[in-house]
């Protein structure tokens, strides 16, 4: 049996009103706030210029579509919603866990908690002596150095991840490098996750279901333990009790919800992000540049007479702890680790009495790429607890590029063919490159 032409007629009708609804709609229903989807979207396609070119040419075309469907804005957060629902993330950057946990992919698939890639004896030789070389320095000037590394969200709550994830990993580098650095004298960094385990075994919510970071007792945690082993290292005095600060209650939506903004669902599920705030103190805040978010170098006066200078390099996660340590320091220095983890040029300046750098942990690798060297003394005890560490002796060679930059060692994937690449990344060193993923003969795209 055929189709009528009135069938016909009436497909096309439909199909066209449809086609101009979706692009009449958006200019009649506000698009939905609170999207952030943290990447880019897919910009025009370059017209093909070769038959080779367009199988390129039509993916870049779907991606350029499904990025600027004119209701786009409208549709994402509830299929997002179903998806996961289904336990399927619609972003790149999120991951579906159980429970309705959300987690952060920085593009290695949770590597740093898992331990992939391994640090192997010629980067983590580098590591410790970099980190000698910068705690040997201050402490000629008088100045105490300590790293502290907050946990993964996975690694806290790691039953929650996704079953492929199995159990954070128990050689990565956030807990061999510590032990390392003990061993061999090189310096201080304190590695989080004992303490923020500790306090979630005792029932607090130390991280939210929609959140990257940890909440305001996750930071508490922290600050227990980053205060004790400042008091252990003669800094300042030790941590207050918990009910010297006052938890915030207030409208939750105003919380940390980056990956529920990330799939445009932060109106669809319930925000749980305890917050603590220093209810005492007042403070004022000095912006030293033009930018005026968390990014920016600031000064910090806390009014607090007679307590030691802070200098904190640092990353998102200390905006929960931040509040926690006014008491302890009459200033705080604060600068963005995207500007640099080693700051000698603010060291001169503020003449602090200790310099903080805090990090995420997969932030910790790239942490000692600069820095004055160690002393002999310290290079040669660093080689030495090396040298007795078999696993570390074996690890995977260092490939260097020396002879052409860098930058035009890097195929994309695209050009790469028979492979997947899942990343494909220049370190901050300009002489080491992280690929993960596999593939087969690179060669066979010239």
């Amino acid at each position: 049996m055929t189709a009528s032409p009135r069938h016909w007629r009436g497909l096309i009708a439909v199909v066209l009103a449809l086609v101009a609804g979706a692009h009449i709609a958006p200019g009649l229903i506000a698009e939905p706030a609170g999207i952030e989807e943290n990447r880019t979207l897919a910009g025009p396609p370059a017209w093909p210029r070769s038959l080779a070119e367009a199988s390129g040419f039509r993916k870049a075309a779907d991606a350029y579509v499904a990025d600027r469907f004119p209701l786009r804005a409208h549709l994402i957060g509830p299929l997002n919603r179903l998806r996961m629902l289904a336990g399927v993330s619609g972003s790149e950057r999120v991951i579906v866990g159980r429970g309705g946990y959300l987690f952060f992919d920085d593009g290695s698939h949770l590597g740093a908690a898992r331990g992939d890639p391994p640090m192997n004896g010629a980067a983590a030789r580098r590591w410790l002596r970099t980190f000698a070389g910068r705690t040997e320095a201050l402490r000629s000037q008088g100045v105490a150095y300590l790293m502290i590394i907050g946990p993964t969200k996975e690694t806290v709550y790691s039953q929650f991840a996704p079953a492929w994830f199995g159990a954070p990993g128990p050689a990565r580098p956030t807990v061999r490098l510590p032990k390392l650095m003990e061993a061999a004298g090189a310096g201080d960094a304190l590695y989080l996750h004992a303490s923020i385990a500790e306090a979630t075994r005792r029932g607090w919510k130390t991280y939210s279901r929609h959140d990257t970071h940890w909440t305001g007792l996750g930071a508490y945690a922290a600050y227990v333990a980053l205060m004790e082993r400042l008091q252990a290292m003669g800094v300042t005095a030790g941590p207050l009790p918990l009910d010297r600060f006052e938890m915030v209650g207030g409208d939750q939506r105003q919380r940390p919800h980056d990956l529920a903004r990330m799939l445009g669902v932060r109106r669809m599920v319930r925000i749980d992000f305890p917050h603590i705030e220093n209810p005492v103190e007042q403070v004022r805040v000095t912006y030293l540049t033009d930018r005026r978010d968390t990014g920016g170098l600031q000064v910090v006066e806390t009014g607090v007479a007679g307590k030691p200078v802070l200098l904190m390099t640092r990353d998102s996660f200390s905006l929960e702890l931040l509040p926690l340590l006014y008491p302890h320091f009459s200033r705080i220095v604060l600068a963005h680790n995207q500007d640099g983890f080693w700051r000698p040029d603010l060291i001169a300046r503020f003449k602090p009495d200790v310099v903080i750098l805090e990090t995420i942990e997969h932030g910790m690798r790239d942490a000692m790429l600069d820095g004055p060297a160690p002393s002999p003394p310290a290079a040669a005890r660093i080689d030495a607890v090396l040298g007795a560490t078999q696993d570390l002796q074996e690890g995977a060679p260092d490939f260097k590029i020396t002879e052409r930059p860098l930058q035009s060692a890097l195929l994309t994937a695209d050009q790469v063919r028979r492979c997947h690449i899942d990343r494909a990344e220049i370190a901050a060193d300009g002489q080491n490159i992280w690929l993960s993923g596999w593939a087969v003969d690179p060669r066979a795209a010239g």
